[in-house]
């Protein structure tokens, strides 16, 4: 049985866990940068970018030979939030794109690309760590950008889901198309949105993890 473990590290941590961020930024910047053109764009940025400050967490997911295979990073959008900067016409005037208890889920990379149906129901468990973090700390939603195409599977994963506005197309340099339509979402932290990630995973199965005990608070 396949067994995998996840960490959490805050962005401060990282001259103390140097091993663990130089396989994630090295993986990210992989993924990120493989099937790439030169056009810069900040869905596209390879690597580190500006959101990997102090005050970012990271989620990683570790194989039995403590490599790195898929990681999540959220910010806190009071200070930082992709949406917020680059994308505010997909927020609907009178929602607010920031707040103290808002975070943003604004990378998330897997060790093989995949199409993000795929990528919702291998990493849900990792999903799931986010999201009890999130609820252990009292947070009161978490907002993430996605493929407008992908909706379906996040209301799947959850009626909770929640369009904070309308889908707009922008250029990607992953696309063959060269466009992508994007959407914000926003899941509202509470324990029913936990419930739901759970019977979405076993529904779908998945291996066994474990949980480091020493995470940051």
């Amino acid at each position: 049985e396949s067994r995998f473990t996840i960490i959490v590290l805050h962005g401060s941590e990282r001259g103390s866990n140097k091993e663990f961020f130089d396989q994630m930024f090295g993986f990210r910047h992989e993924v990120f940068a493989k099937n790439r053109k030169p056009a810069a764009s900040p869905l596209d940025a390879p690597g580190v970018d500006k959101y990997d400050d102090d005050d970012a967490i990271y989620f990683i997911e570790l194989d039995a030979d403590q490599r790195v295979r898929a990681s999540m990073r959220i910010t806190p959008t009071i200070k930082s939030s992709l949406i917020a900067d680059h994308f505010p016409e997909l927020i609907d005037k009178g929602k607010a794109a920031r707040g103290p208890t808002i975070y943003e889920l604004n990378r998330h990379v897997w060790l093989t690309p995949q199409e993000e149906r795929v990528q919702i129901r291998e990493t849900v468990r990792l999903l799931k760590a986010v999201l009890e973090w999130c609820l252990a700390r009292r947070l009161s939603h978490l907002q993430i950008l996605i493929d407008a195409a992908a909706l379906p599977s996040y209301l799947a994963l959850s009626p909770l889901t929640r369009p904070l506005g309308l889908p707009h197309p922008y250029v990607s340099n992953f696309e063959e198309s060269g466009e992508i339509e994007l959407i914000a979402v926003r899941w509202p932290i509470c324990p029913q949105l936990l419930h739901d990630i759970g019977r979405f995973q076993n529904a779908t199965g998945g291996a066994s993890i474990s949980i480091r005990p020493k995470t940051v608070n």
